[in-house]
């Protein structure tokens, strides 16, 4: 499950750097042997050879610093993903050189989750010609819920001799909210609420397939006929469409009951706690509800809505739940609501589902289960 992805824009380097590795010092350092042996023995043969080792240096490090002061780069991200779940990360290089092209670059990004996190992905260019552009993928799997920041990323170049190694740094922001990793519950955990979360009559404030009129339109090509309003088309002398209100749905409010601390320090029994309510919301919402949340400690409350969106507001406020600054209060109660599914506490209210995270084993599917 992946959202719209940010647009990337090609952008220039903002940093050049030169890098000492094994190979350079091993190669410098031979290079400096066959020049004391040149020197003590004078013999020719050794001083072409280290003339030629000297001149490969030179040229590697021209040929690599120029190919790569003429290139820009762009990367594209999805805006949703899900941890522990591959997502595509698209990265574009263009070589803006009209002579010179660039060959065996390595792109190394990193991104930043809570708790400073850090997580490195890689993945490489074979070549971009002069005025030519080159997109290349690299599948990322971040391991945890929260918003991950990609900074900086760097690119890298031996060529041609493996001597010289070049970088160059392309200064980019760009976020990731990744949700919890996602689980499916076990059959009958959910009790009466396993039934269908329609309910007989309309929802008068949104257009659906409901038996109530919504509202009347003008007509438009391709309406059913049946959906004409006669009287109403003669009495306006133009044709009109009734619109459906749709179905009425049954509200649910899905509340977390942990404190802030072990949500901000994702501690795995809270995980479990928050995968659970994930699981739960999903299913409901499956069934037809209309799902909220609650996170008092967090101060999050999101009454019942009708979001059918792969990523809808409470899932990425259950995502982030413990990644922002502690509030003062626990947040408003969700008001007129059909019953209550609560994780992790017995305090609720009368008729509400209770779902302990310390069974979490017991309320999931095993993965030989689902699908099944």
């Amino acid at each position: 499950m992946h959202g719209v992805v940010h647009d990337g824009s090609l952008v220039g380097p903002s940093a050049r750097r030169d890098h000492i590795h094994l190979v350079a010092f091993l190669y410098i350092g031979t290079t400096v042997l066959l020049l004391l042996g040149a020197m003590g023995s004078q013999n020719n043969l050794l001083f072409i050879t280290v003339a030629l080792a000297l001149a490969s240096v030179i040229v590697s490090g021209v040929i690599a610093g120029s190919s790569m002061m003429g290139l820009r780069f762009a990367r594209r991200l999805p805006h949703i993903a899900q941890a522990s779940v591959p997502f595509r990360v698209s990265y574009t290089t263009r070589n803006d050189n009209r002579v010179v092209s660039a060959f065996a670059i390595k792109i190394v990004d990193r991104a930043v989750g809570p708790g400073d996190q850090v997580e490195l992905f890689f993945a490489g260019v074979e070549h971009v010609g002069s005025g030519r552009s080159a997109v290349t993928d690299a599948w990322v799997t971040l391991p945890g819920r929260g918003r991950w920041e990609f900074g900086p990323a760097r690119l890298f170049t031996k060529f041609p001799f493996g001597v010289s190694k070049k970088s160059i740094r392309f200064d980019m922001a760009g976020g990731v909210v990744v949700l919890p990793e996602p689980v499916e519950l076990a059959p009958g955990v959910l009790g009466a609420f396993e039934v269908s979360g329609r309910e007989d009559g309309s929802d008068l404030r949104r257009i659906g397939r409901g038996d109530q009129v919504f509202a009347l339109r003008e007509y438009r090509p391709g309406d059913a006929v049946a959906a004409i309003a006669w009287r109403a088309s003669a009495r306006w002398n133009k044709l009109v469409t009734r619109e459906h209100a749709a179905p009425r749905s049954r509200r649910i409010c899905v509340v977390v009951d942990a404190s802030y601390e072990a949500l901000r320090n994702r501690e795995p029994s809270v995980e479990d706690a928050v995968r659970l309510a994930s699981a739960v919301g999903r299913k409901l919402a499956a069934l037809g509800y209309e799902v909220g949340l609650r996170v008092p400690s967090c101060g999050v409350s999101i009454p019942p809505e009708h979001d059918r969106s792969h990523a809808p507001r409470w899932l990425i406020a259950l995502a982030t739940a413990g990644d922002s600054e502690q509030p003062s209060g626990r947040g408003p109660e969700v008001p007129m609501l059909d019953g209550e599914v609560r994780i992790g506490s017995t305090g609720s209210r009368p008729g509400a589902i209770v779902l302990d995270p310390a069974e979490y084993q017991r309320l999931i599917r095993r993965d030989t289960e689902v699908g099944s």
